[in-house]
């Protein structure tokens, strides 16, 4: 077998772009394609090929391919045709599970397009069932025909039915060909259908006098002598001298009515029927308001309506192309130029019953350089617009059965046209914007249909308004939240809270919180001054150790993160920094979200445990203990488990401010084994409790403790009187006021005793009394007396 090569190339039509959904319908082009270079020898099954015909093959694939299939076949077929082209059928057309799997799915959500045709949604399934088949699934037809069916719209309903109570089994083959001529017949059908309604609405001619179709008003035979029209002005039988809007006429262009309102006819609600012919008519009130009339002129040769005002239109379309458009003029002369858009035009138009209707002229051009607006008959007409034309009257009727008077005025014929903007209250979507304060474009074009007296000329789309840029601008989240860490301390939000406006005890006045952004975990860590930060972050770089190494740190602007001391700490740690934006605080959202969780936490324990503000420190810390030990749902886990490893036991937990009994280490055997105090949470270095004693004001790290579960009634007094102003830790059987009894016989005496001695000071003292200790070397003495 010989071939020639031209030296031009294959033809770019075959050209393959990569996509393998059209990979099947390439590889027969090109079987084609080398059958007439006489090389399709080469590529048939069981065929050992020349080195040089394969070569050859192998020249004419890689002109063809796109870059990455040519690297799919560059290192493993260079220079062999046929092995190549068996490499990208297996890559495109394999029958890897994932693939397979994406054409189970394409089947089964198979939709008829609202725009595709028949054969194209046809050709789509087949492609699918087919690609299935080669990838060795077995496809039956009738699971083919039943995705081909479940994706049909609703006209094809009863087709579905008839093939669904078919008894005799149906091949794919007889199942295209009769959907395909079901769809012809529906065809067929819609079209009769379409042309049987033209048919019957070409002249749709109706009598306002007795509303009955088929003859005009001026042939209706029930109409009375009594009640014909005349007017007196204009010698015409279309209306009554009081209803002739000529009758105050000061040109024979221009005519105003003064004050004198046409008498409504018989209503007819029409103002909602809205139709796809040249006209649209919505019946409208004049309202008192005086209309000034312009000239629309009624041309049997133009082919298309024009407007001179651009105003009218209220909406253009863009994909029209001015200067692409070409004016013919009745002497024969083309111009070019003048045409400056095309779209819809609204005009306002006078009916012979004296109502106001809009007009909407569709396939308008906007001409601003023509001396009339022209109304084009033909135009109207292909849309079943009836224009009669007799000797002494003429007049237009819309399908709808709207009946307009046309004006002669020597050779030519005119509409009288109402200017909208005066009489309806028409003003752009800008103006109405203005008038409206600035409302939003959305509600003002919802407005219209809601109120009556407006009306928005030109297009209906929002247009850039300075004022409200600089009145109304907001701030909004400009970032998308980040991909979560997928490994233990790659990204670790931090925030610093204080100063708290209770000094905690210890004289801690500030807090710092570390949060993993993978597995949730919190660590916070007190401080007494805000340029404690460095410190407390080399403390929470040296717990986190075991669990890994910090990458990168999320913070604010605060100075504690921005000083030269802590970005040599993030230097010397290898740990990069991320800030947010200034006056961003949703961009450090986790930090500043796990500080309203653990707040929140504190609140409630120290307000269940009825403990002063001044225990905050170890609230905080109890609450990032607590916090660490709970369900996750956004890893299913633990913080604890995720950053360990291993699953936390919750056996060892107590509630928060209850009563407990701490063993004494060291006791003598005459003084008692354990002392009263108050659980305050967990010590993070040890294993033992933290148990506030009240008596000695110290907070002491106990392995040995008994829990009772409960709470003290009277709280106050085992702390003894180191708190803030929230409590009141006075006697309530003591009157505050220090005042001499006798001044005041009503108050009682009280007696205070301290050490075993009564004291008897005659008033009531203001402050509590004071304690006085026995020495601890004294103790085991007895006093006499």
């Amino acid at each position: 077998m010989s071939s020639t090569l031209t030296g031009y190339g294959p033809r770019h039509r075959l050209v393959f772009d990569g996509d393998g959904e059209k990979f099947e319908v390439w590889e027969a082009k090109f079987r084609g394609y080398l059958t007439t270079k006489e090389l399709d020898g080469v590529l048939q099954e069981g065929s050992m090929p020349e080195a040089s015909e394969n070569k050859q093959v192998y020249a004419e694939l890689i002109q063809l391919l796109d870059d990455r299939s040519i690297a799919l076949i560059l290192r493993d077929a260079a220079d062999k045709g046929k092995e190549a082209l068996q490499i990208l059928r297996n890559y495109y057309l394999g029958a890897s599970k994932p693939r397979v799997i994406s054409l189970y799915k394409k089947l089964s959500t198979l939709r008829l397009g609202g725009d595709e045709q028949l054969v194209d949604y046809i050709i789509r399934a087949e492609a699918v069932t087919a690609a299935l088949k080669k990838a060795g699934e077995a496809v039956s037809d009738s699971m083919t025909m039943a995705m081909v069916l479940s994706g049909l719209p609703q006209a094809y309903d009863t087709f579905s039915t008839v093939v669904e109570q078919r008894e005799k089994e149906m091949t794919f083959q007889e199942f295209k060909k009769a959907l395909m001529n079901y769809e012809e017949s529906g065809k067929l059908r819609s079209s009769r259908e379409e042309e049987s309604v033209m048919n019957t609405s070409r002249f749709p001619l109706k009598c306002y006098e007795c509303h009955q179709p088929g003859h005009k008003s001026f042939q209706c035979p029930q109409r009375a002598q009594q009640n014909r029209r005349w007017c007196n002005k204009c010698k015409s039988n279309t209306h009554n001298t009081h209803q002739c809007r000529k009758k105050n006429a000061t040109t024979a262009n221009t005519v105003s009515s003064e004050g004198d309102q046409a008498p409504r006819g018989e209503d007819s609600d029409e103002g909602d029927n809205l139709h796809n012919f040249a006209f649209q008519a919505s019946t409208q009130s004049l309202r008192g308001n005086k209309a000034s009339t312009s000239t629309l002129l009624v041309d049997s040769g133009a082919s298309v309506h024009i407007v001179t005002d651009k105003t009218k239109f209220i909406r253009f379309d863009r994909d029209f192309e001015p200067n692409k458009q070409v004016m013919q003029l009745a002497d024969g002369s083309r111009q070019t130029g003048d045409v400056l858009g095309r779209g819809d035009a609204s005009v306002m138009l006078y009916d012979i019953n004296g109502k106001l209707r809009e007009m909407v002229m569709k396939n308008t051009l906007y001409i601003p350089s023509y001396k009339f607006d022209i109304f084009s008959v033909p135009a109207a007409t292909r849309k079943g617009v009836c224009v009669n034309f007799e000797p002494n009257h003429a007049e237009l009727v819309t399908p709808d059965g709207s009946v307009f008077n046309v004006k002669r005025q020597g050779n030519l014929y005119f509409i009288n046209n109402v200017e909208s903007v005066q009489v309806n209250g028409a003003h752009t979507a800008e103006e109405w914007h203005k008038i409206l304060g600035h409302c939003n474009f959305k509600d003002i074009i919802k407005l219209e249909k809601a109120v009556e007296g407006m009306h928005i000329s030109g297009e209906k789309e929002r247009v850039h308004c300075e004022a409200c840029t600089l009145g109304k601008m907001s701030k909004s989240t400009n970032r998308k939240p980040d991909k979560r860490a997928t490994r233990n301390l790659d990204l670790v939000h931090s925030d610093l809270a204080g100063p708290m406006n209770v000094v905690g005890k210890g004289g801690f006045k500030y807090a710092i919180t570390f949060v993993d952004d993978h597995s949730g975990a919190f660590m916070v860590y007190l401080m007494k001054e805000k340029s404690d930060s460095v410190s407390a972050t080399e403390k929470f770089l040296a717990d986190s150790a075991p669990y890994g190494s910090v990458k990168r740190l999320r913070t604010d602007n605060g100075g504690e993160y921005i000083s030269k001391k802590f970005k040599s700490l993030m230097v010397k740690h290898k740990i990069k920094q991320e800030y947010s934006a200034p006056h961003s605080p949703h961009q450090n959202g986790t930090a500043e979200r796990s500080w309203r969780t653990m707040c929140e936490m504190a609140r409630c324990l120290l307000l269940e445990a009825d403990l002063p503000k001044m225990m905050w420190p170890y609230a905080m810390k109890a609450s990032a203990y607590i916090r660490n030990r709970c369900f996750n749902p956004r890893t299913g886990k633990t913080p604890v488990e995720v950053l360990t490893g291993s699953k936390p036991n919750l056996s060892n937990m107590h509630i928060f401010g209850t009563v407990c009994y701490s063993y004494i280490q060291n006791c003598k055997k005459l003084d008692a084994r354990c002392e009263r105090g108050v659980f305050v949470g967990y010590d993070g270095q040890s294993p033992a409790y933290l148990v506030y004693l009240p008596e000695k004001r110290e907070v002491r790290r106990v392995r040995c403790v008994k829990f009772t579960d409960r709470f003290e009634v009277e709280m106050p007094k085992i702390l003894g009187y180191e708190s803030d102003n929230d409590y009141d830790m006075h006697c309530p059987s003591k009157p505050l006021c220090r005042q001499p009894t006798k001044n005041y016989p009503d108050q009682v005496k009280c007696e205070s005793k301290t050490n075993g001695t009564n004291t008897d000071e005659g008033y009531a003292r203001q402050n509590p009394p004071r304690v006085r200790n026995t020495p601890s070397y004294l103790k085991d003495c007895f006093r006499k007396g």
